[in-house]
Protein backbone atom coordinates (compact mmCIF):
# COMPACT_ATOMS: atom_id res chain seq x y z
CA UNK A 1 0.00 0.00 0.00
CA UNK A 2 1.36 3.47 -0.94
CA UNK A 3 1.86 5.63 2.05
CA UNK A 4 0.59 9.15 1.96
CA UNK A 5 3.17 11.84 2.65
CA UNK A 6 2.72 14.62 5.17
CA UNK A 7 2.16 18.07 3.61
CA UNK A 8 5.13 20.34 4.04
CA UNK A 9 4.97 23.85 5.46
CA UNK A 10 6.26 26.95 3.65
CA UNK A 11 9.77 26.31 4.92
CA UNK A 12 9.78 22.84 3.40
CA UNK A 13 9.65 21.06 6.74
CA UNK A 14 7.23 18.24 7.48
CA UNK A 15 5.40 19.98 10.37
CA UNK A 16 8.04 19.32 12.96
CA UNK A 17 8.70 15.70 12.04
CA UNK A 18 11.25 14.00 9.85
CA UNK A 19 10.87 14.56 6.11
CA UNK A 20 8.74 12.01 4.33
CA UNK A 21 7.16 10.57 7.45
CA UNK A 22 3.57 9.46 6.88
CA UNK A 23 0.91 11.78 8.14
CA UNK A 24 -1.55 9.19 9.36
CA UNK A 25 -2.14 8.23 12.98
CA UNK A 26 -0.22 5.25 14.35
CA UNK A 27 2.61 5.21 11.82
CA UNK A 28 5.97 3.94 13.00
CA UNK A 29 9.19 3.07 11.30
CA UNK A 30 8.53 0.00 9.20
CA UNK A 31 4.82 0.03 10.09
CA UNK A 32 1.86 0.93 7.91
CA UNK A 33 0.27 4.34 8.62
CA UNK A 34 -2.81 4.42 10.78
CA UNK A 35 -6.04 6.18 9.82
CA UNK A 36 -7.09 9.77 10.42
CA UNK A 37 -8.12 10.90 13.87
CA UNK A 38 -11.46 12.29 15.00
CA UNK A 39 -12.80 15.80 14.90
CA UNK A 40 -11.99 17.77 18.09
CA UNK A 41 -14.69 19.56 20.03
CA UNK A 42 -15.49 23.02 18.74
CA UNK A 43 -16.09 21.96 15.14
CA UNK A 44 -12.50 22.32 13.93
CA UNK A 45 -10.73 19.96 11.52
CA UNK A 46 -9.98 16.41 12.69
CA UNK A 47 -6.94 16.03 14.90
CA UNK A 48 -4.02 14.12 13.41
CA UNK A 49 -1.24 12.16 14.98
CA UNK A 50 1.24 14.92 14.20
CA UNK A 51 -0.92 17.28 16.28
CA UNK A 52 -0.72 14.86 19.20
CA UNK A 53 3.07 14.56 18.72
CA UNK A 54 3.49 18.34 18.63
CA UNK A 55 1.46 18.91 21.82
CA UNK A 56 3.27 16.07 23.62
CA UNK A 57 6.68 17.29 22.44
CA UNK A 58 7.69 14.00 20.85
CA UNK A 59 8.41 12.74 17.36
CA UNK A 60 5.69 11.31 15.15
CA UNK A 61 6.98 7.69 15.44
CA UNK A 62 7.20 8.03 19.23
CA UNK A 63 3.61 9.27 19.43
CA UNK A 64 2.49 6.37 17.28
CA UNK A 65 4.33 3.80 19.37
CA UNK A 66 3.02 5.28 22.62
CA UNK A 67 -0.60 5.05 21.46
CA UNK A 68 -0.10 1.56 20.05
CA UNK A 69 1.27 0.20 23.34
CA UNK A 70 4.87 -0.50 22.28
CA UNK A 71 6.95 -1.68 25.21
CA UNK A 72 9.97 0.44 24.26
CA UNK A 73 8.16 3.66 25.17
CA UNK A 74 8.63 4.84 28.75
CA UNK A 75 5.65 5.19 31.04
CA UNK A 76 6.15 8.95 31.38
CA UNK A 77 6.24 9.46 27.61
CA UNK A 78 3.20 7.26 27.07
CA UNK A 79 1.21 9.21 29.64
CA UNK A 80 2.24 12.52 28.05
CA UNK A 81 1.13 11.34 24.61
CA UNK A 82 -2.13 9.93 25.95
CA UNK A 83 -2.86 13.21 27.72
CA UNK A 84 -2.25 15.09 24.48
CA UNK A 85 -4.54 12.72 22.62
CA UNK A 86 -7.32 13.30 25.15
CA UNK A 87 -6.76 17.04 25.00
CA UNK A 88 -7.16 17.00 21.21
CA UNK A 89 -10.00 14.46 21.27
CA UNK A 90 -7.94 12.19 19.06
CA UNK A 91 -9.51 8.73 18.70
CA UNK A 92 -8.85 5.78 16.38
CA UNK A 93 -10.85 4.94 13.31
CA UNK A 94 -11.19 1.19 13.84
CA UNK A 95 -12.23 0.29 10.30
CA UNK A 96 -9.31 2.11 8.69
CA UNK A 97 -6.92 0.70 11.26
CA UNK A 98 -8.10 -2.81 10.41
CA UNK A 99 -7.55 -2.24 6.69
CA UNK A 100 -4.15 -0.63 7.07
CA UNK A 101 -2.60 -2.65 9.90
CA UNK A 102 -4.29 -5.98 9.15
CA UNK A 103 -5.76 -6.41 12.63
CA UNK A 104 -8.84 -5.33 14.50
CA UNK A 105 -7.83 -5.83 18.16
CA UNK A 106 -11.25 -7.46 18.52
CA UNK A 107 -12.37 -11.01 19.29
CA UNK A 108 -15.79 -12.60 18.98
CA UNK A 109 -17.43 -14.44 21.86
CA UNK A 110 -19.93 -16.89 20.41
CA UNK A 111 -22.73 -18.49 22.50
CA UNK A 112 -23.13 -22.09 21.38
CA UNK A 113 -26.15 -24.08 20.28
CA UNK A 114 -26.90 -25.11 23.87
CA UNK A 115 -27.80 -21.63 25.09
CA UNK A 116 -30.08 -18.76 24.19
CA UNK A 117 -27.78 -16.09 25.56
CA UNK A 118 -24.48 -15.95 27.36
CA UNK A 119 -25.57 -13.43 30.00
CA UNK A 120 -28.73 -15.24 31.11
CA UNK A 121 -26.84 -18.40 32.09
CA UNK A 122 -25.24 -18.21 35.54
CA UNK A 123 -22.56 -20.75 34.62
CA UNK A 124 -21.51 -19.09 31.38
CA UNK A 125 -21.73 -15.63 32.86
CA UNK A 126 -18.96 -16.60 35.28
CA UNK A 127 -16.96 -18.13 32.42
CA UNK A 128 -17.30 -14.88 30.46
CA UNK A 129 -16.02 -12.92 33.44
CA UNK A 130 -12.78 -14.86 33.19
CA UNK A 131 -12.56 -14.31 29.44
CA UNK A 132 -13.14 -10.60 29.79
CA UNK A 133 -10.55 -10.10 32.52
CA UNK A 134 -7.80 -11.22 30.15
CA UNK A 135 -8.86 -9.26 27.07
CA UNK A 136 -9.40 -6.13 29.12
CA UNK A 137 -5.79 -6.24 30.30
CA UNK A 138 -4.46 -6.21 26.73
CA UNK A 139 -6.96 -3.72 25.32
CA UNK A 140 -8.91 -6.13 23.12
CA UNK A 141 -12.58 -5.57 22.46
CA UNK A 142 -15.02 -8.45 22.94
CA UNK A 143 -17.83 -8.64 20.42
CA UNK A 144 -20.69 -10.83 21.65
CA UNK A 145 -22.13 -12.65 18.64
CA UNK A 146 -25.76 -13.82 18.52
CA UNK A 147 -26.35 -17.37 19.81
CA UNK A 148 -25.86 -20.05 17.17
CA UNK A 149 -28.81 -21.73 15.49
CA UNK A 150 -28.71 -25.16 13.82
CA UNK A 151 -30.29 -23.95 10.58
CA UNK A 152 -27.79 -21.21 9.89
CA UNK A 153 -25.64 -21.48 6.78
CA UNK A 154 -23.00 -19.03 7.95
CA UNK A 155 -23.29 -17.64 11.49
CA UNK A 156 -22.29 -14.06 12.15
CA UNK A 157 -18.94 -15.00 13.69
CA UNK A 158 -18.00 -16.89 10.50
CA UNK A 159 -18.87 -13.87 8.36
CA UNK A 160 -16.87 -11.66 10.72
CA UNK A 161 -13.90 -13.98 10.38
CA UNK A 162 -14.13 -14.05 6.61
CA UNK A 163 -14.35 -10.26 6.55
CA UNK A 164 -11.34 -9.97 8.92
CA UNK A 165 -13.47 -7.99 11.34
CA UNK A 166 -12.08 -10.04 14.22
CA UNK A 167 -8.66 -11.42 15.10
CA UNK A 168 -10.06 -14.58 16.68
CA UNK A 169 -13.10 -16.21 18.24
CA UNK A 170 -14.02 -18.15 21.36
CA UNK A 171 -17.00 -20.43 20.87
CA UNK A 172 -18.64 -21.19 24.22
CA UNK A 173 -20.56 -24.45 24.26
CA UNK A 174 -21.84 -26.58 21.42
CA UNK A 175 -21.02 -25.75 17.80
CA UNK A 176 -21.30 -27.46 14.42
CA UNK A 177 -17.84 -28.47 13.22
CA UNK A 178 -18.43 -27.05 9.73
CA UNK A 179 -18.66 -23.53 11.15
CA UNK A 180 -15.32 -23.94 12.89
CA UNK A 181 -13.77 -25.12 9.64
CA UNK A 182 -15.19 -22.15 7.73
CA UNK A 183 -13.85 -19.70 10.31
CA UNK A 184 -10.37 -21.23 10.54
CA UNK A 185 -10.13 -21.59 6.75
CA UNK A 186 -10.30 -17.80 6.61
CA UNK A 187 -7.15 -17.64 8.73
CA UNK A 188 -8.85 -16.60 11.97
CA UNK A 189 -7.98 -18.79 15.01
CA UNK A 190 -10.78 -20.29 17.11
CA UNK A 191 -10.74 -21.69 20.64
CA UNK A 192 -13.50 -23.94 21.98
CA UNK A 193 -14.66 -23.37 25.56
CA UNK A 194 -16.71 -25.97 27.45
CA UNK A 195 -16.70 -28.20 24.40
CA UNK A 196 -14.20 -30.19 22.35
CA UNK A 197 -14.12 -31.46 18.78
CA UNK A 198 -11.43 -34.16 18.91
CA UNK A 199 -11.25 -34.58 15.13
CA UNK A 200 -10.39 -30.91 14.54
CA UNK A 201 -7.00 -29.30 15.32
CA UNK A 202 -8.66 -26.56 17.35
CA UNK A 203 -7.66 -25.91 20.99
CA UNK A 204 -10.32 -26.60 23.59
CA UNK A 205 -10.77 -25.80 27.28
CA UNK A 206 -13.15 -28.11 29.12
CA UNK A 207 -14.23 -29.21 32.56
CA UNK A 208 -13.69 -32.75 33.83
CA UNK A 209 -17.40 -33.55 33.73
CA UNK A 210 -16.95 -37.26 34.34
CA UNK A 211 -14.63 -36.59 37.26
CA UNK A 212 -17.07 -34.15 38.83
CA UNK A 213 -19.98 -36.58 38.54
CA UNK A 214 -17.81 -39.32 40.01
CA UNK A 215 -16.83 -37.16 43.02
CA UNK A 216 -20.45 -36.20 43.72
CA UNK A 217 -21.74 -39.76 43.55
CA UNK A 218 -18.90 -41.22 45.62
CA UNK A 219 -19.56 -38.57 48.27
CA UNK A 220 -23.16 -39.78 48.58
CA UNK A 221 -22.08 -43.43 48.64
CA UNK A 222 -19.51 -42.66 51.34
CA UNK A 223 -22.35 -41.23 53.47
CA UNK A 224 -24.03 -44.64 53.35
CA UNK A 225 -26.59 -44.03 50.61
CA UNK A 226 -27.38 -46.98 48.35
CA UNK A 227 -30.43 -45.52 46.57
CA UNK A 228 -28.67 -42.71 44.69
CA UNK A 229 -30.68 -41.17 41.88
CA UNK A 230 -29.26 -39.44 38.82
CA UNK A 231 -30.94 -36.37 37.34
CA UNK A 232 -29.03 -35.92 34.10
CA UNK A 233 -29.18 -33.49 31.20
CA UNK A 234 -31.30 -34.43 28.18
CA UNK A 235 -28.65 -33.33 25.69
CA UNK A 236 -26.86 -35.06 22.83
CA UNK A 237 -23.41 -33.57 23.41
CA UNK A 238 -20.48 -34.69 25.56
CA UNK A 239 -21.65 -33.17 28.84
CA UNK A 240 -24.59 -35.57 29.07
CA UNK A 241 -22.54 -38.66 28.30
CA UNK A 242 -19.63 -37.72 30.54
CA UNK A 243 -21.69 -36.96 33.65
CA UNK A 244 -23.63 -40.22 33.28
CA UNK A 245 -20.37 -42.12 32.84
CA UNK A 246 -18.95 -40.62 36.05
CA UNK A 247 -22.11 -41.48 37.96
CA UNK A 248 -22.23 -45.12 36.86
CA UNK A 249 -18.51 -45.62 37.45
CA UNK A 250 -18.81 -44.25 40.99
CA UNK A 251 -21.69 -46.62 41.77
CA UNK A 252 -19.65 -49.55 40.48
CA UNK A 253 -16.56 -48.61 42.48
CA UNK A 254 -18.66 -48.16 45.63
CA UNK A 255 -20.39 -51.50 45.17
CA UNK A 256 -23.80 -49.83 44.85
CA UNK A 257 -26.20 -51.56 42.43
CA UNK A 258 -27.43 -49.45 39.52
CA UNK A 259 -31.20 -49.09 39.13
CA UNK A 260 -32.51 -47.64 35.81
CA UNK A 261 -35.60 -46.38 37.67
CA UNK A 262 -33.35 -43.96 39.49
CA UNK A 263 -32.05 -42.31 36.30
CA UNK A 264 -33.98 -39.47 34.65
CA UNK A 265 -32.85 -37.10 31.90
CA UNK A 266 -34.34 -33.62 31.85
CA UNK A 267 -33.98 -30.27 30.14
CA UNK A 268 -31.62 -28.00 32.09
CA UNK A 269 -34.28 -25.91 33.78
CA UNK A 270 -35.30 -25.69 37.45
CA UNK A 271 -39.04 -26.05 36.81
CA UNK A 272 -38.50 -29.00 34.49
CA UNK A 273 -36.33 -30.63 37.15
CA UNK A 274 -38.98 -30.03 39.81
CA UNK A 275 -41.65 -31.70 37.67
CA UNK A 276 -39.55 -34.67 36.57
CA UNK A 277 -38.12 -35.32 40.04
CA UNK A 278 -41.65 -36.15 41.20
CA UNK A 279 -41.18 -39.56 39.59
CA UNK A 280 -38.45 -40.39 42.10
CA UNK A 281 -40.78 -39.90 45.07
CA UNK A 282 -43.55 -42.10 43.72
CA UNK A 283 -41.32 -45.19 43.51
CA UNK A 284 -41.94 -48.06 45.92
CA UNK A 285 -38.31 -47.65 46.99
CA UNK A 286 -37.54 -43.95 46.48
CA UNK A 287 -33.98 -42.61 46.52
CA UNK A 288 -32.40 -41.28 49.68
CA UNK A 289 -29.99 -39.14 47.68
CA UNK A 290 -29.92 -37.42 44.27
CA UNK A 291 -27.03 -36.25 42.15
CA UNK A 292 -28.17 -33.54 39.71
CA UNK A 293 -25.68 -32.64 37.00
CA UNK A 294 -26.14 -28.87 37.42
CA UNK A 295 -26.96 -26.67 40.38
CA UNK A 296 -30.08 -25.41 38.63
CA UNK A 297 -31.37 -28.98 38.37
CA UNK A 298 -30.44 -29.61 42.01
CA UNK A 299 -32.52 -26.62 43.11
CA UNK A 300 -35.45 -28.05 41.17
CA UNK A 301 -35.06 -31.37 43.01
CA UNK A 302 -35.03 -29.60 46.37
CA UNK A 303 -38.23 -27.73 45.51
CA UNK A 304 -39.93 -30.99 44.49
CA UNK A 305 -38.81 -32.69 47.70
CA UNK A 306 -40.18 -29.87 49.84
CA UNK A 307 -43.52 -30.00 48.05
CA UNK A 308 -43.62 -33.62 49.18
CA UNK A 309 -42.87 -32.62 52.75
CA UNK A 310 -39.34 -34.04 52.68
CA UNK A 311 -36.65 -32.37 54.72
CA UNK A 312 -33.19 -31.62 53.30
CA UNK A 313 -30.88 -33.35 54.16
CA UNK A 314 -32.68 -35.41 56.83
CA UNK A 315 -34.99 -37.14 54.33
CA UNK A 316 -33.10 -36.54 51.10
CA UNK A 317 -29.51 -35.59 50.31
CA UNK A 318 -28.86 -33.55 47.14
CA UNK A 319 -25.64 -32.73 45.30
CA UNK A 320 -25.34 -30.38 42.31
CA UNK A 321 -22.51 -29.42 40.02
CA UNK A 322 -21.23 -25.98 38.93
CA UNK A 323 -21.15 -23.98 42.20
CA UNK A 324 -23.03 -21.02 40.81
CA UNK A 325 -23.49 -17.95 43.01
CA UNK A 326 -26.88 -19.13 44.30
CA UNK A 327 -25.44 -22.42 45.60
CA UNK A 328 -23.92 -20.87 48.71
CA UNK A 329 -27.04 -18.92 49.72
CA UNK A 330 -29.77 -21.55 49.38
CA UNK A 331 -31.44 -22.89 52.52
CA UNK A 332 -29.61 -25.05 53.34
CA UNK A 333 -26.55 -24.17 51.25
CA UNK A 334 -26.08 -26.59 48.37
CA UNK A 335 -23.42 -29.28 48.39
CA UNK A 336 -21.96 -29.16 44.90
CA UNK A 337 -18.99 -29.80 42.66
CA UNK A 338 -17.15 -26.57 42.01
CA UNK A 339 -16.13 -26.01 38.39
CA UNK A 340 -13.34 -23.39 37.97
CA UNK A 341 -15.43 -21.30 35.61
CA UNK A 342 -13.43 -18.08 35.60
CA UNK A 343 -10.14 -19.94 35.27
CA UNK A 344 -11.51 -21.82 32.28
CA UNK A 345 -12.44 -18.53 30.66
CA UNK A 346 -9.05 -17.01 31.41
CA UNK A 347 -7.21 -19.98 29.95
CA UNK A 348 -9.27 -19.91 26.75
CA UNK A 349 -8.59 -16.19 26.33
CA UNK A 350 -4.84 -16.61 26.82
CA UNK A 351 -4.73 -19.46 24.33
CA UNK A 352 -6.53 -17.33 21.76
CA UNK A 353 -4.16 -14.41 22.33
CA UNK A 354 -1.20 -16.75 21.74
CA UNK A 355 -2.75 -17.93 18.48
CA UNK A 356 -3.44 -14.38 17.35
CA UNK A 357 0.19 -13.50 18.04
CA UNK A 358 1.42 -16.46 16.03
CA UNK A 359 2.24 -18.83 18.90
CA UNK A 360 0.86 -22.35 18.75
CA UNK A 361 -1.21 -23.77 21.61
CA UNK A 362 0.80 -25.94 23.99
CA UNK A 363 -1.81 -28.69 23.94
CA UNK A 364 -4.95 -29.61 22.04
CA UNK A 365 -7.28 -29.93 25.04
CA UNK A 366 -6.97 -28.40 28.49
CA UNK A 367 -9.05 -30.23 31.12
CA UNK A 368 -9.78 -28.49 34.43
CA UNK A 369 -10.32 -30.64 37.55
CA UNK A 370 -13.21 -30.08 39.99
CA UNK A 371 -13.54 -29.67 43.74
CA UNK A 372 -16.31 -31.14 45.88
CA UNK A 373 -17.79 -28.44 48.14
CA UNK A 374 -19.63 -29.96 51.10
CA UNK A 375 -22.41 -27.79 52.47
CA UNK A 376 -25.77 -28.40 54.05
CA UNK A 377 -27.79 -30.47 51.58
CA UNK A 378 -26.05 -33.80 52.25
CA UNK A 379 -26.11 -36.02 55.27
CA UNK A 380 -25.51 -39.64 56.15
CA UNK A 381 -28.20 -42.22 55.43
CA UNK A 382 -27.50 -44.01 58.71
CA UNK A 383 -27.77 -40.71 60.56
CA UNK A 384 -31.22 -40.20 59.03
CA UNK A 385 -32.36 -43.67 60.06
CA UNK A 386 -31.10 -43.29 63.62
CA UNK A 387 -32.59 -39.82 63.96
Amino acid sequence: MTRRRAPRDQAGRSDGSEPGLPEERGATAGEAPPPEGSRPSGGGPPSRLRDVARVAGVSLPTASQALNGHARISTATRRRVQQAARQLHYTPNAAARRLILGRSDSVAIVPGLNMTGIFSDLFYRAVLTGVGSVFEQVGYRMLIAPPLHPDERAPQFVRMAQGREIDGAIVVGVVDRRWILEATDSGVPVVLLDNDLPDLPVPAVVNDNAGGAYAATRHLAALGHTRIAFLGAAVDYAFGRETHSGYTRALRDAGVPRDPELEILVRIDADAARREAEAFFTLSHPPTAVFAVTDILALGVINAARERGLRIPRDLSVVGMDDIELAAVTDPPLTTVRIPKEKMGQRAARILLDLVRGRAAEQKTTVFPNTLIQRGTTGGYHERCSG
